[in-house]
Order: C-alpha cells, then structure tokens, then sequence
C-alpha cells in the first residue's frame, strides 16, 4: 500500500510539473502573441495601402542639360570634319538649360515585410520591434516653384530651332528623378529618417499595446542596421546609432 501511494505521489509530482511548465509557457507566450496581433494589427490599420508613411524630406533639386547640333545636315558635316573642320565651331549651336525645384519626399515601409517573427516581448518586458527597410513612397516637385534659365549660343541665337525647347522639356522631365535620387540617398545614410519612423512607431502603438494590457509600454525599435529607440534606466529613451 505504502509502495502504491508513493507511486501515486510521484505520478502526480510529475503531472505537477509538467502542468505547471506548460502554464508557465503559456503565460510567456500569451503576452508576445498578444504584443504581435496588436502591433501588426495598428500598423495595417494606419497604412490601408499597405505603406505605412512615417516622415518627409524637404529637397531642392538642380538639373542641367546641355545640348549642340550643328546648322548642317548630317552627311555635309561628316564631310567638312574631314576636309575642313575648323569651319564647324562657325556652323555649332549650343543650347543649355539649368531647372531648379523645392520638392517634398514622403517615405516609410510596406507593411506587408513586417511579419510576427520581428517582433519581441524581451525579458524585462520592452516590445521589441524590427522595422522593415525604409523606402521612397512618393515625389511631389513643387512646380508653382520652378526656376528655368535658358541660353542659346552660336547659330541657335540667330535661326529658329526646336533644340532648345526640347532641352527644356528634357530638363524638366528629369528633375523628379532627382529628387529620387537625393531622397534616396538621404535615407541610405541619413540618421533623422530612422530616428523619426521610430518615433512615430512609438507614438503609434502606445496607446493600443496599453489597451491591450501592457502597463506602460517601452520599445527598443530597431530601424536598419544603424540606429536604435532603446529604453534608459530612468525610464526614458534615447536613440543610439549601432
């Protein structure tokens, strides 16, 4: 009898045990799935078109463009750059364009490369959250703003041509593409981008993750491979680059 009671006890330890690490599990993994399903949830709910925009660049683009032809046809200047080519800098017309526009960026990420595996409830309790890369969400030059300086020089001064109206358009077709690229450029290795897609992040799930039953969220956002929202010990938060 002794012999059958002990066994029952130690059967019932072990269920014990067993039962209290599989509560002890859920208990870890119940908050984290809750932290995932609300993060992913505001953030789709911010960004209906699945990017989620969290800051602007305010630019200035110059593009310039330079073009020459030549008054005569094509078969008689290949001849006299052979026979005579001092006489083609008479016969070279020359148009330049420089265009000059303030523009706004808008940037941020898809919402679609956030998953659930990026985000983190750490052991002192700070939502960790990896962000997508940043990215260029659209380009709006300020064309009530454009600047246009136009110059002619040789036989284009004189006899009427179709080059430099097409150099205009030319220039001012292209300085989109520069904003582009500057926008670019400033998010691949400027800090105040990440620093403010974190905040608004921060600012952004506060409230929600509070309602959800988190006391007093902290983050630790990462944004790229450079920069960091860490929690200090006193409670507030710093950006640190990595």
């Amino acid at each position: 009898m002794a012999l059958r009671t002990r066994t029952v006890f130690g059967i019932g330890a072990i269920v014990g045990v067993v039962l209290a690490a599989a509560v002890g599990l859920w208990w870890v993994q119940q908050p984290t799935a809750t932290v995932r399903r609300t993060v992913l949830t505001t953030v789709q709910e911010e960004a209906p078109a699945s990017f989620l925009v969290t800051g602007t660049l305010d630019l200035h683009a110059t593009v310039r463009i330079d073009s020459s032809a030549y008054a005569t046809p094509d078969w008689l200047t290949v001849v006299l750059s052979q026979a005579q080519p001092s006489v083609l800098s008479y016969l070279e017309g020359r148009a330049r364009t420089e265009v000059a526009v303030p523009g706004r960026v808008s940037y941020g990420f898809d919402v679609r490369a956030l998953t659930p595996e990026m985000i983190q409830v750490a052991d002192d309790g700070v939502v960790e959250v990896d962000v997508p890369p940043l990215d260029i969400h659209s380009i709006e030059p300020s064309l009530s703003k454009l600047r246009v300086q136009s110059s002619t020089e040789g036989w284009m001064r004189v006899f009427a041509s179709e080059v430099p109206a097409a150099v205009r358009r030319r220039a001012i077709s292209e300085v989109r593409e520069a904003l582009r690229k500057q926008a670019q450029a400033r998010l691949d290795s400027a800090a105040q981008p990440r620093v403010n897609t974190a905040r608004a992040l921060k600012k952004m799930l506060a409230s929600p993750l509070t309602a959800a039953g988190l006391d007093e969220p902290r983050f630790r956002i990462r944004v790229g491979e450079h920069l960091s929202l860490t929690p200090e010990a006193t409670e507030r938060e710093t950006f640190r680059t990595n």
